[in-house]
């Protein structure tokens, strides 16, 4: 019979990101972050581990619905990343996000991560108001 062996998951929330906002040349509001993650955050060898990085993505664009109306309350409808290459540890991320489209209650941004000028990771975002009536 064999040794079963119990994995450990990480117990680490992402980080809080300390976000700057901007307006871009068309008027909708961007949102940047830079942080680096240590070693607790590490995923392959010597990188950041990937369910970080969609935390991390979720956190700054889900500021973007409150930005551009000023109400709370947008819950993730969807969120996509794409990974383009490992996200180093101990290296200044640098993560952008922008507004793409605002209809009604359904927000859309997109994203990207970073490391140098190493594109890292993207990412898509759907977020959705709840209706006026449950507010």
């Amino acid at each position: 019979m064999s040794e079963s062996k119990q994995l450990r998951a990480p117990v680490l929330l992402p980080p809080a990101l300390d976000v700057s906002y901007n307006v871009d040349e068309l008027g909708r509001p961007t949102v940047t972050a830079v942080v680096s993650l240590g070693e607790d955050y590490q995923g392959p060898e010597g990188s950041v581990h990937g369910g970080y990085l969609a935390a991390m993505f979720d956190s700054l664009l889900g500021v973007l619905p409150y930005k551009m109306t000023g109400r709370r309350g947008a819950f993730t409808g969807r969120l996509t990343v794409r990974y383009r290459a490992l996200t180093p540890l101990d290296t200044e991320l640098v993560l952008t996000g922008w507004l793409t489209d605002a209809r009604s209650r359904r927000v859309t941004a997109a994203g990207q991560c970073h490391a140098g000028g190493l594109l890292t990771a993207e990412a898509e975002a759907l977020f959705v108001r709840p209706a006026a009536e449950r507010l």
